[in-house]
């Protein structure tokens, strides 16, 4: 792989954005085929690549770059989220928020909820013994930068956070 120039943070490098895409377009892939299957078997990502976009220079050419530039920042940040902001209050799952910061990720902050209780509450606040508070898990792709002598590159990586709570009836085992 070939790193990206610690003057430049939001870059990542044309291999780690290849291998993004991929998997991209292997998710898509998956999602559209009548069979579920991804890649046909057989098939080599390189040939994919080059399926998918016919005509584009390849690493071998000397005018091929080496990094390409990101831009993080988020789009449509100005949507109407003031009627979910007390969902995790009003729910009879609550939770709250933990702020998991790490200065070597993008994002830098992720807020990662966690159940008030064990137990789930009924309409008048009190716990009900009868239903389980469980948290709901959901796993996103984060960029991990790696320094690596005086170059800094990032990694692509997989972290599992908490996005909420719900409730759900308790596990009985049969008694042996």
């Amino acid at each position: 792989l070939t790193p990206v120039p610690a003057l430049c943070p939001k870059c990542i490098t044309f291999l780690q954005l290849r291998s993004l895409l991929l998997v991209l377009l292997a998710l898509l892939s998956a999602s559209t085929s009548p069979l579920g299957k991804a890649i046909k078997p057989g098939l080599k990502t390189e040939s994919l690549f080059k399926q998918t976009y016919p005509g584009c220079p390849t690493q071998k050419d000397s005018k091929f770059p080496q990094t390409v530039r990101v831009n993080i920042s988020i789009s449509n940040t100005n949507q109407d989220t003031k009627t979910s902001l007390n969902v995790s209050s009003r729910s009879l799952s609550p939770w709250d928020y933990r702020i998991d910061e790490d200065h070597n990720r993008f994002p830098r902050v992720i807020a990662d909820a966690e159940c008030r209780h064990l137990r789930c509450v009924n309409s008048n606040g009190e716990l009900d013994h009868g239903l389980n508070s469980v948290p709901i898990m959901q796993e996103i792709l984060v960029l991990r930068r790696e320094q690596k002598g005086c170059q800094q590159s990032f990694r692509l990586e997989k972290k599992l956070i908490t996005v909420g709570c719900t409730c759900v009836t308790p596990l009985t085992k049969p008694q042996a």
